[in-house]
């Protein structure tokens, strides 16, 4: 382990314990990124989960993946690298760059143009500009680019690219964190109108059973309230009572279950369940 991946941990934990209290946007942070990379909700949150959400968070697939880039373990002599998307972000999505799928042609636009840089993005390459790596929160400084020729994958694992590596993830925690965190700034809308709920009501309920539990987040959650409002208020259910009354209106109970706890619309406590 290294200061990049200790980072990346440092951040599973935190968002663990906002997970653990239910933090209005660390949770959609979490579906969001759940939902992009198709991953199963857990019924409770672990850290395991939490390191997956990091790394997914800081651009790359999952929590190994991280780890691998981010100790200089991604380059192998039979294996193209995957660097995921750790030098990119929505912060430089405006900026007009050079993109190459050979790296080869890429260096070749670096050597026309020694005032650029070349980044790796995936299993591609990109030549920037200056204005590019300011936006990033990346050092210019030729003290960190010339060794490695500005070219961050022939410097793969140097000390120059550990320290521009640091750089970046560092400026991305506040803009991650905070503003990309910020309930006001979440972007995933999951609210219905009436009109939209009676909508997924008749295609998803018939004969006061559902059909499919939805796909869609934005029409499950109609569902799941519906659910939820038929439970009593105040009441406590035991496990298995929980489990009985999701048979009545579904087979998958469990899927059930979990989705109310993630979406905040039920509570569990020492084996025992009610609505929130």
């Amino acid at each position: 382990m290294n200061a990049l991946t200790a980072e990346i941990k440092t951040r599973a934990r935190l968002l663990l314990k906002l997970l653990q209290t239910n933090n209005v946007a660390a949770t959609k942070r979490a579906l969001l990124l759940s939902r992009q990379h198709n991953w199963t909700l857990p019924e409770t949150w672990q850290l395991r989960h939490c390191l997956n959400l990091a790394a997914a968070d800081a651009g790359f697939q999952h929590w190994e993946h991280a780890r691998a880039v981010l100790c200089g373990e991604a380059r192998t002599e039979d294996v193209k690298p995957d660097f995921g998307d750790f030098w990119h972000g929505k912060e430089v999505s405006g900026y007009t760059n050079h993109w190459y799928a050979s790296y080869a042609e890429a260096q070749l636009q670096l050597q026309a143009d020694p005032a650029s840089y070349l980044l790796p993005y995936r299993l591609q390459f990109i030549v920037v500009k200056a204005e590019y790596l300011h936006a990033l929160g990346v050092s210019t400084d030729a003290a960190w680019w010339q060794p490695i020729a500005n070219d961050l994958v022939f410097g793969y694992g140097s000390a120059s690219w550990l320290a521009l590596s640091q750089q970046r993830l560092q400026a991305s925690r506040t803009e991650r964190f905070n503003a990309a965190w910020d309930a006001r700034q979440t972007t995933l809308d999951l609210e219905s109108t009436d009109a939209e709920s009676q909508r997924v009501m008749q295609a998803f309920v018939q004969n006061n059973r559902l059909t499919k539990i939805p796909d869609q987040r934005k029409k499950r959650l109609v569902i799941l309230r519906w659910l939820v409002n038929q439970l009593q208020t105040e009441r406590r259910y035991a496990e298995p009572e929980i489990n009985q009354f999701f048979l009545q209106y579904h087979e998958d109970y469990a899927t059930l279950r979990r989705e109310m706890i993630t979406n905040m619309l039920m509570k569990r406590e020492d084996g025992m369940y009610w609505r929130l």
